[in-house]
């Protein structure tokens, strides 16, 4: 077997919250040693975002969270304090996104919170939504349905009236690129990476009361104080390995989720001149893509059911002829001029889907043992400020802090927003607001 390795922290995960975390730790002067299965940063979960930046979140702490997120993405160059990045840098693309407005409690739940919360909105009128994107429709199906559903070809039960609009979302360039650009950050500040690496066990102190590294496949054995779980599908999983199932009020699991990319209607140069749209009425949601393309995610509606996945290792990433008929009729009822494409293209990825679909970034029961888990396929534009979080509390509870009674709060940085942590938390009241959804 080959010698233990020691360090600060480990952090089991090298998508775009593992590049993250392992840069803000290392940038603190941590020992930080990430590992990942994959042969490189980014290649799981994280390169299957739609990497949208959005804050129409049920909580003020989750849209105070992705409004102050949003900054590092405006200042990401800046942010990673590294000049020279092999593969450029990615960046945020500013659309701005139109919520159209299905369901009105819904609409004033969001305008009463995002208020409150401090982001910048319209409400638009039908007439403000037609004079903009003329090529899109504000007919009223009655919500989702499956395409073998007779009602799915009814027609129209009348007109949305209008929609909500935030000027300041939209998307960063290549998220893939963007966990490369944190792992290379990361690595310039001293983190050392081990990627091809699976981990098959957690070792625990001699009372079993603390985390004393991790047990690689081959039989290596990496020890540190700090084992840090982002494994994102994977996740509940190492919770297990930690003896933490069942432990916390709120669980994760993975489940199966598709994402299409599909050409704009001729004439139409949505790449250019398109917006993001949010259309809760069809389930699904639709940004620009690059290649004057329509990047199309479905918000997980009950009619389509969910496919909650087994066994990780055996997970189809194939794109579904079914799925993929269903979401681009549904998109062509959106937009009269779209067409149905039969090449089928996209992205098929499981997201790690919490009790209710929102984040848990927290320490856990095991003294040592962190998580920033749970993050449902619409946390990605939180990567950033979440890695602080993360990297902030790591530190505070390692010098005695007792989060669990005493939850941090913190500024952002770029907004001085309070953020309070206890939102977040493992033992958090269940959000019984939470649209249950993906969105991005």
């Amino acid at each position: 077997m080959n010698e233990p390795r020691h360090h600060d922290a480990i952090v089991i995960g090298a998508g775009i919250f593992g590049c993250g975390i392992s840069f803000e730790l290392a940038r603190r002067g941590w020992n930080v040693c990430a590992v990942d299965m994959n042969s490189g940063p980014g290649l799981g979960s994280t390169s299957s975002s739609g990497a949208i930046i959005r804050f129409q979140y049920s909580t003020v702490p989750g849209i105070r969270l992705a409004w102050e997120g949003n900054q590092y993405w405006v200042n990401f160059a800046e942010y990673l304090e590294t000049a020279e990045h092999p593969n450029g840098v990615a960046h945020k693309v500013t659309t701005g996104m139109a919520f159209l407005r299905s369901d009105e409690q819904l609409h004033q739940m969001y305008v009463r919170k995002l208020t409150e919360a401090g982001v910048p909105f319209e409400e638009w009128s039908p007439e403000e939504l037609a004079k903009r994107y003329p090529w899109l429709t504000l007919a009223e199906f009655g919500g989702p349905r499956s395409t073998d559903d007779p009602e799915f070809w009814s027609e129209p039960v009348g007109e949305l009236p209008g929609a909500l609009w935030t000027p300041d979302c939209g998307y960063v360039s290549d998220p893939q690129l963007a966990a490369q650009n944190l792992h290379h950050a990361a690595q310039a500040k001293g983190a050392t990476f081990r990627f091809n690496t699976r981990v098959d066990d957690i070792l625990l102190a001699d009372d079993d009361k603390a985390v004393c590294g991790v047990q690689l496949r081959d039989g290596t054995q990496i020890h540190a104080p700090v084992v840090i779980n982002v494994g994102g599908p994977w996740s509940s999983t190492l919770n297990e390995l930690a003896g933490l199932a069942g432990s916390m009020a709120i669980e994760t699991r993975p489940m199966r989720h598709e994402a299409h990319i599909a050409p704009a209607p001729e004439g139409l140069d949505y790449e250019a001149n398109g917006t993001m749209i949010g259309d809760l009425d069809q389930g699904m949601y639709f940004r620009p893509s690059p290649g004057n393309n329509i990047f199309v995610g479905s918000t997980d509606p009950d009619c389509d059911g969910h496919e909650w996945v087994q066994d990780m290792d055996t997970l189809n990433r194939e794109i579904t002829e079914p799925i993929w008929n269903r979401q681009m009729m549904r998109i062509a009822k959106r937009i009269p001029e779209f067409g149905v494409p039969h090449q089928r293209r996209g992205l098929a990825e499981a997201y790690d889907v919490s009790t209710d679909w929102g984040p848990i970034y927290d320490r856990t029961d095991l003294d040592g043992f962190f998580v920033a888990i749970g993050t449902s396929g619409n946390q990605f534009k939180n990567a950033c400020v979440a890695s602080h979080l993360m990297a902030e509390l790591v530190t505070a509870v390692s010098a005695g802090h007792d989060h669990d009674n005493d939850p941090l709060t913190l500024r952002g940085r770029f907004t001085d927003t309070p953020i309070d942590m206890a939102a977040f938390s493992r033992n958090r009241p269940i959000n019984e607001e939470s649209t249950g959804g993906v969105l991005g």
